[in-house]
């Protein structure tokens, strides 16, 4: 399974859901092949679950994605205990695993050493935590993360990917204010959340 694989499976069932994505190039790839307003793209290192998880509670009526990397993930790490702790149903965590940190020259994370997150998902608390090695396991369980009970940690396992070629894919027109302002008022217009004016 390849990032791209992955990425189009959580577009296919995350419909207009909110989403938050981590750093690198995953953000451009998941504009790339399926752009929704309600998603803040290149979130900081450690901070899309923990984004998420503030969503997932005060808006118990979405269903809320967090899509990072492993690297992201490993740095937001205690924010599974708060997951695990107050256990929103309509939280989902996608981690994109490809065992490295890509953009900084294909760095090794803890993950291709042993490190096994699902695992520690499940010692934090969260039951619904598994892993997909294949696309077709990887429909199955966000099939289920779309309207199950959560909340939900995925992790898919990816190739490994030469930063030479990901690299070329096209950046966005937008930063992550842009980003986060349109996310703001994405729901607004669904009054999900109400208006800010400025002063």
């Amino acid at each position: 399974m390849n990032r791209v694989e992955a990425l189009e499976i959580l577009a296919k069932h995350r419909g207009d859901s909110p989403a938050v994505t981590g750093p690198s190039f995953g953000g451009r790839v998941l504009y790339a092949i399926d752009h929704r307003p309600a998603t803040i793209y290149n979130m900081e290192l450690g901070y899309p679950t923990a984004v998420c998880l503030g969503l997932a509670l005060s808006l118990p009526g979405e269903r809320i994605y967090a899509v990072e990397g492993d690297g992201s993930m490993l740095a937001g790490l205690a924010t599974l205990t708060t997951v695990g702790r107050f256990r929103p149903e309509n939280l989902v965590i996608l981690v994109i695993d490809n065992r490295a940190y890509v953009t900084t020259g294909s760095i090794a994370s803890a993950t291709s050493t042993g490190t096994d997150l699902v695992a520690i998902a499940k010692g934090s608390g969260i039951a619904e935590a598994h892993q997909a090695e294949d696309p077709v396991e990887l429909d199955r369980v966000m099939a289920r993360a779309a309207s199950g009970k959560g909340p939900f940690f995925i992790v898919a396992s990816i190739a490994q990917e030469d930063m030479r070629a990901v690299g070329k894919s096209a950046a966005m027109p937008f930063d992550i204010v842009e980003s986060s302002i349109r996310f703001r008022r994405t729901l607004e217009d669904r009054g999900l959340v109400p208006p800010i004016w400025a002063v």
